[in-house]
């Protein structure tokens, strides 16, 4: 199972908003019964009630029952060993925010969200927000830093997102019999195409759609993305002049064909203005930083010690919910040491003194 980073990023914005309540829960817990820890993640810890926590908040924010029970397992265990590793990581980092920066984060808060400290103790809110300035460096120092913008790129985004974003006149040849017919009949539509016949002919003659003799096969004008899914997947990296592999549905199979393209009016992708180049320039970061979150994620997760205790009567889920990540071509070990050079360099400067 891969990991998702962009759920996680949505689960931080709920976090954020719902689960202060940790450190509160926990305190009357532990006047109750004594807590015991659930998830380790290297030198993280979190207890059952910390985790039912969690657990509570997302089981909320799926209260339309759009997921099942192994999915909602899944997302909790995948949430809370996300976060523990980029707190695992910026401890490694000794990345630790100021009392400032601290403070004006919670002013910030009570701009915007009020609410939170009528209902939360001042401590438990800083101490939130303490971990999230962790992960938020964390991410900023070893995936934002890497993200690198050419002009060529954008250029080349523009014209990849305006042929995605472009609407195709489709034409189709529906074919219907055994697969060996089907085959039969692809081979001389092929051939005949290649002789020069037309591909509006070829419809009119071999189609088994009943309007096609009059329409050539034409359906009309489209956006890929507005078709049936195994059609939609096809169109969009069909180039116009070419016929499609056949393409199975539930109404048959099926040759298609693009006869015309319209393209959005008024932009040249070689010749941006700024607010375009601004556009497309956000849009290619975004899709950069996503991509490299998730092989991030991947490789903290890969490496880690992950242990998920005996869930006992807790409903939390077992370790057999937690995500599988291939270790392929991961260097563990160089990972494990990446901080230690600088370490090194603060001995050596102490050592000349």
């Amino acid at each position: 199972m891969i990991i998702h980073f962009n759920s996680y990023t949505r689960f931080l914005l709920l976090f954020l908003a719902v689960s202060f309540s940790f450190s509160i829960t926990g305190i009357h817990a532990k006047a109750l019964v004594i807590d015991r820890i659930y998830l380790i993640v290297n030198s993280q810890m979190i207890t059952r009630t910390e985790a039912q926590d969690v657990a509570a908040a997302l089981n909320a924010q799926n209260s339309t029952a759009e997921k099942s029970q192994t999915q909602l397992n899944e997302k909790l265990l995948m949430n809370l060993v996300q976060e523990m590793l980029l707190l695992d990581r910026a401890e490694a980092l000794k990345i630790i925010p100021g009392a400032k920066e601290i403070e004006l984060r919670l002013d910030r808060l009570a701009v915007d969200q009020p609410q939170l400290l009528e209902v939360y103790a001042e401590e438990d809110l800083k101490e939130q927000l303490a971990r999230e300035f962790k992960k938020h460096h964390v991410i900023s120092r070893e995936v934002d830093s890497k993200i690198r913008m050419e002009g060529p790129e954008i250029v080349l985004f523009c014209k990849q997102q305006l042929r995605k974003d472009r609407q195709v006149g489709l034409a189709q040849i529906l074919l219907q019999g055994s697969t060996a017919e089907v085959q039969e009949k692809v081979k001389t539509i092929r051939k005949a195409f290649k002789s020069g016949i037309s591909f509006e002919e070829l419809a009119k003659q071999h189609s088994a759609d009943s309007s096609a003799k009059r329409t050539g096969g034409k359906l009309g004008i489209f956006k890929p993305g507005d078709l049936l899914a195994e059609i939609g997947e096809v169109t969009n990296n069909l180039e116009p002049g070419q016929i499609s592999k056949v393409v199975q549905t539930n109404l048959g199979n099926h040759l298609l064909y693009i006869y015309e393209e319209v393209f959005a009016e008024g932009l040249d992708c070689d010749n941006l203005n700024p607010e375009q180049e601004t556009h497309y320039s956000n849009a290619l970061y975004a899709q950069k930083r996503d991509a490299l979150l998730v092989t991030y994620m991947d490789e903290l997760f890969a490496c880690a010690n992950i242990e998920v205790k005996d869930p006992g009567n807790s409903d939390l889920p077992t370790a057999k919910f937690l995500p599988v990540v291939e270790k392929k071509n991961i260097n563990c070990q160089a990972r494990r040491i990446m901080v230690l050079p600088q370490k090194k360099k603060k001995e050596k400067k102490r050592q000349n003194k």
